[in-house]
């Protein structure tokens, strides 16, 4: 008799443990051999059925220890789709820590780490991306994540957050991609060196009456084209302008950048000044805007109080002067904006033009000429009145119109005061007096849509009047002003103090004292950057009013006309 292979088993050993306590005979022996092969196909199958068991038991046991690991985690993909539905972008969002239980982290989670990664690019409706779930081990009702990124479920649909987000085609990324490779920055070298030449270029282009020019420029080794094209001031109120083409080679492409010029006239500053009087300083003074001098201007200040330059300030000189000077002052506190020394010298007309022939005015309706000393006062509503100094006759009113012109003739002066309601320009050869507060009927600075101008423009002096005309105290004027040879005003040493208060723009040849009569406050009307009072002279100066400051390259083998881009 063998050793059941089974000894182990305890159902096996139980039957062999009675066939040896009773024996028989061979025909019971016979019998109990049929009887017992029934029962060992039973041991067996028990057998069987266990070993299998604990085969499915330890492989169940290795792999819970394989999903307590970090690195086996699934990875949560991101599926963009895009509004056009024409791509699908995927976003690996890296590995999850998880639990030793191997469980499935919660959508908003997963959503929420996503959308970190897309939170600074807006979002248009309909272009959503949705989170797929990593799927759990033996669930048959797990979505399942197809190929194409989107995702399939058999189980009901639930409520997900979906982060909403935008992305380029490709064709968009290669355009955006190509539009780089074809865009070259200036370098700051550059820059400079090709403003300083089409500034020239420009100002050359202006001196010669020419409409348009064509030059190069040979500069460290390279070559460059310019085509100036200008565009004269299309009226009395708008600047000359240029259009600046400028190409070059680089590498072997051919490299483009536009730029445009507009000409300055004298009422973009809110005040500019020829010749400094070195009798006079500024001390209590205020100017906010641009503000240049063709010299040395001369400063004083003390303790209490100091001149204040609130915008650029250029200077011919190589700095400024003090005159006096109590305690301790720096340039950062008076010009807070800097000071640019050495700058190019702006030059003032020599002569006023002929209007009519320079502005082809119809005089029978835009310009009233005067012949004799005169008085000008302005109206709120629109008029103004006329009176000749020393005739006896009365006060006349005229309707401004759009615009009006108002010239003196050789040898007269002209006295004016009031609130202007339109667009005027006082002219004469000799003397403008400004009698009184002269100001817009509607302030520009609390009216948006202000439409009132006023320029004041003499060949000689313009002047502020007496105290006892003005009468005592502040003084306001809303005007560009040019003063050929001279502004000043009567009598500075009179009392009481006041302010004097310009809203617009001064230009002189030089100026007189103030204080203590007044203390002055300049400041800039910025609407004179757009347009000019009717007629205001223009200066001999361009500058760049826009530029990319980047070349761009030409796919065509044109040459370029100095035109809008």
């Amino acid at each position: 008799m063998r050793e059941p292979e089974f000894s182990g088993h305890p159902v096996a050993a139980s039957a062999l443990e009675d066939t040896h306590d009773y024996p028989a005979s061979a025909a019971a022996l016979e019998m109990a051999s049929v009887c017992e092969s029934p029962k060992r196909r039973i041991a067996w199958a028990i057998a069987l059925s266990a070993l299998l068991h604990a085969v499915v038991l330890l492989t169940l046991g290795l792999s819970g220890r394989d999903s307590a690991r970090r690195d086996y985690a699934p990875e949560p993909r991101l599926s963009v789709e895009l509004q056009s539905g024409r791509d699908t972008e995927h976003d690996q969002a890296g590995p999850v820590e998880r639990p030793a239980a191997p469980t499935v982290k919660p959508r908003e989670e997963l959503a929420a780490a996503s959308a970190s990664r897309w939170s600074g690019i807006p979002s248009p409706p309909g272009a959503i991306a949705r989170v797929a779930p990593a799927p759990a081990q033996n669930d048959s009702t797990a979505d399942a994540t197809q190929a194409d990124g989107s995702v399939q479920s058999d189980s009901p649909p639930e409520e997900t957050p979906v982060v909403t987000t935008q992305a380029d085609s490709d064709r968009q990324a290669a355009a955006r991609v190509e539009g780089a490779r074809q865009q070259v920055a200036l370098s700051r070298a550059q820059q400079s060196r090709l403003a300083q030449w089409v500034i020239r270029a420009a100002q050359g282009l202006q001196d010669a009456g020419l409409r348009e020019a064509r030059l190069s420029l040979e500069h460290e080794g390279r070559r460059y084209v310019a085509a100036l094209q200008r565009r004269p001031a299309a009226n009395d109120m708008d600047f000359d302008h240029i259009n600046v083409e400028i190409t070059t080679q680089e590498n072997g492409r051919r490299l483009r950048t536009w730029l445009h010029m507009k000409r300055l006239a004298l009422s973009h500053f809110a005040q500019l000044v020829d010749r400094w009087d070195d009798r006079v300083q500024f001390h209590g003074d205020a100017v906010v805007g641009r503000f240049h001098s063709n010299s040395q201007i001369i400063v004083g200040y003390d303790r209490s109080v100091a001149p204040r330059f609130l915008g650029k300030v250029t200077t011919t000189a190589g700095g400024f002067g003090i005159a006096s000077a109590l305690g301790e002052r720096g340039g950062e506190e008076m010009f807070p904006a800097g000071i640019e020394t050495r700058a190019r010298r702006i030059a003032l007309p020599d002569a006023i033009p002929t209007f009519a022939s320079e502005h082809g005015i119809e005089p029978a309706k835009k310009m009233h000429s005067i012949v004799r000393d005169t008085r000008i006062t302005f109206y709120p509503d629109g008029s103004y009145g006329v009176q000749e100094l020393g005739s006896g006759s009365a006060e006349q009113r005229r309707p401004l119109s759009e615009p009006t012109w108002i010239v003196g003739g050789r040898r007269t002066a002209v006295y004016v005061r009031g609130t202007v309601c339109g667009k005027v320009l006082v002219y004469s050869p000799e003397r403008i007096v400004i009698e009184g507060s002269l100001v817009y009927a509607h302030d520009p600075r609390s009216t948006p849509d202000a439409d009132d101008y006023l320029g004041l423009l003499s060949g000689g002096d313009v002047e502020i009047a007496r105290p006892e005309v003005t009468g005592p105290g502040d003084l306001a004027i809303h005007a560009a002003v040019y003063a050929r040879r001279r502004f000043l005003v009567s009598d500075e040493d009179a009392s009481p103090n006041g302010t004097l208060s310009i809203y617009g723009s001064v230009t002189a040849g030089s100026l007189s004292a103030t204080e203590p009569r007044y203390v002055t406050k300049y400041e800039f009307d910025r609407r004179f950057e757009q347009l000019r009072p009717p007629g205001f002279p223009l200066t001999n100066r361009y500058e760049i009013e826009a530029w990319d400051a980047a070349w761009r390259q030409v796919n065509d083998d044109r040459s370029g006309a100095a035109a809008d881009p």
